[in-house]
């Protein structure tokens, strides 16, 4: 007979990151009739819509897949901490709520014949300090990274050169100095680093530590797929960087979010599918990436005027 097996998912408190992760577990309940799996949530008291979308996700039990899915939401912490200093504490001051609600699901597990034995941890791309957490349970811990394969190179050769050849990025601010990163194809300008990178803490939060962080799980899943990001994912794979084996599980999308989000998505695919092969340019600029009006008229412009098909997912600038 099977054993039964349950994982603890500890997402980060966004959208962008709870998402994916949920998707994710419904993904692999779907897969294997033998698994069962808890999401750890902590209702952030900066977005309500990322409230109202767990409050979903907790009273869909519908199918049999969604009913091997459970939510545990944690307590929601101060509202006038400020969102940065909470999102970069969240693995201290949520640590001893997190232990005991494993804690909680191991007694109960060694309480109940036949219930699923704990068998690992996948964390957020964010929470990786959970993996000491995880090795007190005598489990291993996997992360998901949810942007794609050539954000994760980018960040693992940022937090090498730092700790490496202690080369500090603000240094390079305005310049126009080129750097060789692996998993890009061409040489990158620092014209064109993530904004962050000229303020130490975002730097020391959203890259180093991440990447130290996930040089420590047993393997990075991420929302990618290697006909997407071939190269990148190669330069991944080639043993060189002395990283956890990846594995690309995307696209990982919630076609269903009743945000209303995809509401276009069957007449975008129906364009799609009527042009030519390898025609259509995507232009996406992730979760953080909005423009100036001047800014969005010139990218239009540009478009326009380069006579080729395009997709282009737009973010209003100040919105979540």
């Amino acid at each position: 007979m099977t054993k039964k097996a349950e994982l603890v998912f500890i997402p980060m408190p966004g959208m962008g990151h709870l998402v994916p992760i949920v998707q994710l577990a419904k993904l692999l309940v779907h897969l294997n009739s033998s698994l069962s799996i808890t999401i750890l949530t902590i209702k952030t008291p900066y977005d309500p819509k990322f409230c109202a979308y767990i409050d979903s996700l907790s009273a869909d039990r519908t199918s049999t897949t969604t009913s091997r899915i459970k939510f545990i939401n944690l307590p929601q912490p101060d509202p006038d901490v400020d969102e940065f200093k909470f999102l970069s504490s969240l693995a201290q001051t949520q640590g001893s709520l997190v232990k005991e609600a494993v804690t909680n699901i191991v007694e109960l597990s060694n309480s109940v014949p036949g219930s699923p034995r704990l068998a690992g941890f996948v964390l957020d791309m964010f929470l990786t300090p959970f993996v000491g957490l995880a090795k007190e349970f005598g489990v291993p811990s996997y992360a998901l990274f949810s942007s794609g394969a050539g954000a994760l190179g980018f960040a693992f050769y940022i937090q090498a050169l730092h700790d490496e050849q202690n080369d500090e990025f603000l240094k390079f601010k305005d310049s126009e100095t080129e750097f060789t990163i692996p998993s890009y194809i061409n040489p990158v300008s620092t014209n064109f680093f993530p904004s962050m990178m000229s303020r130490p803490e975002l730097v020391n939060f959203f890259i180093l530590n991440m990447a130290r962080g996930l040089r420590e799980v047993k393997g990075i899943l991420i929302n990618t797929f290697s006909e997407l990001e071939s190269h990148a994912v190669d330069s991944l794979s080639n043993g060189k960087h002395q990283i956890p084996p990846i594995y690309p599980v995307g696209p990982i999308l919630d076609l269903a979010d009743p945000s209303g989000t995809h509401q276009n998505y069957d007449t975008i695919l129906q364009w799609l599918d009527e042009q030519p092969h390898s025609s259509v340019v995507f232009l996406c600029f992730g979760s953080m990436g909005s423009f100036s009006l001047e800014q969005v008229t010139e990218i239009a412009h540009a478009l326009e005027q380069s006579g080729h098909r395009f997709l282009w997912s737009l973010r209003r600038s100040g919105s979540k």
